[in-house]
């Protein structure tokens, strides 16, 4: 069940990618020959008007072939007469600004899609909110908060007798009594409130805290029907968010990359798959919905990237044509093109092999 969740979702957003330049593409004018989700070789397709509807037997992705996309079609063209019509509905005598709706148009329709999963589900399980409650979300086992009795969901009142209203605030509280025992004023959700005393380490393991607790006050506040534009100011926020957040990401590794250090946080299609059944398992279809709507930024992120063979790399070339009148070297692009998609599926297998590596080691 977990595979054909991660399959269907994985194809969703693919299909929404390439629906961008599918859509653009029309919108401009432009001859789309074939709509294909997955990789050639083909399994089936069907064409309808003067489009083929294609399913392609390597589900790592998708493509929409335009007429004149190729280079190579100014010399195809060349070679034809009364072409003047074809050459009206081509890609590549299309003006640079349409071309660049066109490549831009499967990023936005990322983001779009991403926006929409957070506000749905926000419009569902509620808008996050700040308050002036500090709540525990989690204690790690063992951990000197664990000992002590705190749960999830616990209110943290005060700590050492100061009145706590936020996290940053409990964090330089706590931090006064490294290597003692604190006082906190505990209220459990049902009401019940008392003191619970609790060891502040001074050198606690790496990202446990120094009493083991994860700890938020941003609540998820419901809302009534007619108060939706708040979920979906909230998705365009969720969304801005990740974007940094992976943007940030893809910048140090990059950086990384040009030290000499080979990134070992970055997973592929199998890693995703992992984090699509622990997620739905541990927190919920919600939470893995959520979870694919930070996927469609993290696609986003990455096509705009200004590399060969991605929506960015098609970019700079449409950019230089803005900027010079004219195309670019045609021989140049198809070379430099094919190079970017060897890099890429390189990537792409020597990732899958990390993701392996991690699952034997575990």
């Amino acid at each position: 069940m977990d595979l054909i969740i991660f399959i269907v979702a994985l194809s969703v957003l693919v299909l929404v990618h390439e629906l961008g330049h599918f859509l653009m593409a029309k919108w401009n004018g432009i001859r789309v020959e074939e709509f294909g989700l997955g990789l050639p070789p083909m399994i089936f397709g069907r064409r309808i008007g003067e489009t083929i509807y294609s399913l392609n037997a390597l589900p790592i992705g998708g493509f929409v072939r335009m007429y004149g996309e190729d280079p190579s079609f100014i010399e195809e063209l060349g070679r034809k007469k009364g072409e003047k019509t074809g050459k009206n509905r081509s890609f590549l005598y299309k003006k640079p600004w349409q071309k660049l709706l066109v490549v831009v148009g499967g990023v936005a329709m990322n983001l779009v899609l991403a926006v929409v999963i957070f506000t749905v589900v926000y419009g569902v399980l509620g808008v996050p909110t700040e308050t002036k409650q500090v709540k525990i979300v989690g204690v790690v086992e063992g951990s000197p908060a664990d000992k002590s009795g705190l749960k999830e969901g616990m209110t943290v009142l005060t700590v050492g007798g100061v009145k706590i209203e936020n996290p940053n605030q409990l964090t330089d509280e706590v931090a006064k009594f490294k290597g003692k025992e604190v006082e906190l004023g505990i209220e459990e959700e049902g009401g019940n409130a008392y003191m619970r005393s609790v060891l502040v380490r001074e050198n606690p393991p790496e990202g446990e805290g120094s009493m083991g607790v994860a700890i938020s006050n941003v609540e998820m506040i419901k809302i009534k029907w007619w108060e939706f534009y708040k979920g979906i100011w909230a998705g365009f926020k969720e969304a801005y968010f990740w974007g940094k957040i992976i943007g940030g990401g893809v910048l140090s590794m990059v950086g990384g990359l040009f030290m000499g250090q080979v990134p070992s946080d970055v997973s592929g299609p199998i890693g995703i798959y992992q984090a699509t059944s622990s997620i739905k398992q541990s927190q919920g279809m919600w939470a893995l919905l959520h979870f694919f709507g930070v996927v469609s930024v993290n696609l986003a992120v990455i096509n705009i990237l200004p590399f060969p063979a991605l929506d960015g790399g098609r970019i700079i070339f449409v950019i230089y044509e803005m900027i010079f009148k004219k195309r670019a070297n045609q021989k140049l692009e198809i070379m430099v093109n094919n190079i970017g998609m060897l890099v890429l599926l390189t990537l792409i297998v020597a990732i899958t092999a990390g993701d392996v590596l991690r699952i034997f080691k575990k």
